[in-house]
């Protein structure tokens, strides 16, 4: 069973993702999380299209107004 010791809590997901391995796992998991940061760094470096940005901002604006998100009730 899986347990949430390994889960980012506060918004901290870089830097408990960039974190050195624990000296107690395994090496197929020393190994996977090289291979991950290998393949998946620089794309999740990489900044935000301007569209979702916009899309962002405008659903902030939105809520900021009073607006809900859910969908209106019939």
């Amino acid at each position: 069973m899986a347990n949430n010791n390994d889960k980012p809590e506060d918004g901290r997901a870089a830097a408990a993702a960039r974190a050195k391995p624990r000296g107690n796992d395994r090496p197929f998991d020393l190994w996977l999380h090289k291979q991950l940061h290998a393949m998946y760094d620089e794309i999740a470096s990489e900044p935000l299209p301007d569209d979702l940005l916009n899309l962002i901002e405008k659903d902030a604006a939105e809520q900021e107004k009073g607006g809900s998100d859910e969908p209106p009730k019939e």
